[in-house]
C-alpha cells in the first residue's frame, strides 16, 4: 500500500494509515459531498424552469396547430369563440383574446394554462392582414419564483 507505514509488533510487519492520512481522506470526502448537495438545488431549479417552458410551448403550440387545422374561414374571433378555443368575443387587448384550454375536446380544461403552469394564462392575437391572409400569435404566459416568462408562436393562415 502506498503511504502506509510498517511497523514492528511482536516480529510481526504491522502496516496501517496515521491520522493525518485518515482525516485528509475524510476532510476530502466531505469536500466532494459539499459540492454535490451545493449543485443539486441549481440542478432542480433548471429542470423546473426547463420543464415550464416545454409546458408552455406544448400549450402554444396546441393552440396554434388547432387553429391552423380548422383553416382560414375559421380563424375569425365568432369561429374561435364557438369552438372553444377563446373565452369570449370580448378583446383585451387589440385584436387580443384570452384562452383558458387549447382544444375544446379535452375535457374540464386539462390543458389549461391555468392548471399546468402556476400563474399561467393564454392570449391569442387574430389579425387579418389582408383579404386572403390571417395572422395568428398565441402567447403562454406564466409567473414563478423566478419571475415573469411567455411563450410566443406565430403562423399564417392563407386563403387557399
Amino acid at each position: 500500500m502506498a503511504g502506509s507505514k510498517t511497523a514492528m509488533k511482536n516480529g510481526k510487519k504491522v502496516r496501517g494509515f496515521s491520522l493525518i492520512e485518515v482525516l485528509f481522506s475524510v476532510f476530502m470526502v466531505v469536500v466532494c459531498a459539499g459540492i454535490v448537495a451545493a449543485t443539486m438545488p441549481v440542478a432542480t431549479n433548471a429542470h423546473v424552469r426547463a420543464d415550464n417552458y416545454s409546458k408552455a410551448l406544448n400549450l402554444a403550440q396546441e393552440q396554434l396547430e388547432t387553429i391552423r387545422g380548422n383553416g382560414f374561414a375559421n380563424a375569425t374571433v365568432g369561429q374561435l369563440c364557438a369552438y372553444g378555443l377563446i373565452d369570449n368575443e370580448s378583446p383585451v387587448a387589440t385584436n387580443t383574446y384570452t384562452f383558458s384550454n387549447t382544444s375544446a375536446a379535452t375535457p374540464a380544461n386539462l390543458d389549461s394554462p391555468a392548471k399546468v403552469l402556476q400563474h399561467g394564462s393564454g392570449t391569442i392575437m387574430v389579425q387579418l392582414l389582408n383579404f386572403n391572409l390571417t395572422q395568428v400569435v398565441v402567447t403562454v404566459s406564466w409567473r414563478d419564483q423566478m419571475g415573469n416568462h411567455s411563450v410566443q408562436l406565430g403562423t399564417l393562415i392563407a386563403n387557399l
